[in-house]
C-alpha cells in the first residue's frame, strides 16, 4: 500500500516540492510529535540518528527483526528518490506499534513482506516494468469494487488514487490529483503509516486476509492539524499470486471516507471502525460474539 509504510530525501534529486534531510521520509513528512517541533516539519537528523538508534536497542533487546522488503538492491535501479529508501522510521513504529507478531515462516508474514515489498517498488522505482513484486502482464487492482486498474495504469496515476478512486469527489477529486498531487495532499499530516497483515483465511493462488493501517496524526492534512491522536484503518484484500508469489490480481475493501473524515476533523476517531476491536481481526467476529 501506499496509503502504506509511506517513507526524507534530497531535494535536488526528487520529483515532489519538499525539502527532507534524509530518505527516511520520502512521502511522510510530518513531525514526530504534536506540538513538538512544528507542524508540518520532517525529522531532523538528530531526530533520526534516535530513531535508528532505538530501533537497534529495540531489535536485540527483544530479539525483533524488521520487516523485509525484496529487491532493494537491484543493480541499475532508477530511484523516484535519487536512491532506495531508508524505513527505520516506519519499521521501529511498525515494531513498537503493531497488534500482532507472526512468525517468521508464517504465511501472514510472507503475506506482509510481499504487499510491503509492492509498495517500495511502486512508490520509489520509476521504471514500473521492472517491479518483480507484480506479475507485469496479469496485473490487476481496484479498491471496494471500482476500476480494475492494469499494470501501467496503476503505475500512472498512484497507489492514492487508485485506493480512492470509488470516493465521491467531495472526499477525493480524481479527476484533478496527479500521482505527485496525491502525496503531496499527505506529505505534513505523519512521520509514518505503517501497514500490517492481522490474519490470512486462504493461501495461494488465491489469498484472502486482513489487514491495519495506522499513524499518529501529528501534522497537517488540508485545513486541519491532528493533536498526536492514532488514527486507523482497517481492510480486507484478496491477491491472486502465480507460482512465483508475484501479484496478479488484487482487490481491496476498506472505508477510505472515514479516513479522510478523520483528517479533517469531521469525524472522531473513538467514532471510528466500531465494528472492529482488539480481540478480533474479523470485523464480523464481534458480531458473532454477541
Amino acid at each position: 500500500f501506499a496509503l502504506l509504510d509511506i517513507v526524507q530525501t534530497n531535494p535536488s534529486t526528487m520529483k515532489l516540492s519538499v525539502d527532507a534531510p534524509s530518505l527516511a521520509q520520502t512521502h511522510m513528512q510530518g513531525p514526530k510529535d504534536a506540538g513538538i517541533n512544528g507542524s508540518g516539519k520532517p525529522l531532523t537528523k538528530e531526530e533520526l540518528d534516535e530513531v535508528k538508534e532505538e530501533l537497534e536497542q529495540i531489535k536485540k533487546e527483544y530479539g525483533l527483526k524488521e520487516p523485509t522488503r525484496s529487491f532493494m538492491d537491484e543493480p541499475g535501479t532508477e530511484w523516484r528518490f535519487g536512491g532506495a529508501p531508508d524505513y527505520s522510521l516506519t519499521n521501529l513504529y511498525y515494531l513498537k506499534q503493531r497488534t500482532k507478531e507472526h512468525p517468521e515462516d508464517s504465511l501472514e508474514k510472507v503475506v506482509e513482506n510481499l504487499v510491503k515489498t509492492w509498495e517500495m517498488e511502486r512508490s520509489h522505482k520509476v521504471d514500473y516494468t521492472k517491479h518483480q513484486s507484480v506479475d507485469q502482464e496479469r496485473f490487476l487492482i481496484s479498491a471496494n469494487g471500482g476500476k480494475k486498474f492494469n499494470n501501467e495504469e496503476a503505475n500512472k496515476v498512484g497507489n492514492y488514487n487508485v485506493l480512492m478512486e470509488s470516493c465521491p469527489a467531495e472526499i477525493w477529486d480524481k479527476e484533478n490529483i496527479t500521482w505527485e498531487k496525491s502525496h503531496e495532499k499527505f506529505h505534513n499530516a505523519f512521520a509514518a503509516f505503517p501497514w500490517e497483515v492481522l490474519e490470512v483465511y486462504s493461501g495461494p493462488p488465491k489469498v484472502a486476509f486482513s489487514w491495519r493501517h495506522w499513524a499518529d496524526y501529528t501534522g497537517t492534512y488540508e485545513e486541519t492539524t491532528g493533536e498526536g491522536e492514532r488514527i486507523e484503518i482497517f481492510g480486507f484484500m484478496t491477491a491472486v499470486v502465480n507460482d512465483k508469489l508475484q501479484l496478479c490480481d488484487c482487490e481491496v475493501f476498506y472505508n477510505p471516507e472515514d479516513f479522510i473524515k478523520n483528517l479533517r476533523g469531521e469525524k472522531k476517531v473513538k467514532d471510528t471502525n466500531s465494528s472492529w476491536n482488539t480481540n478480533a481481526t474479523c470485523p464480523f467476529a464481534k458480531q458473532s460474539a454477541a
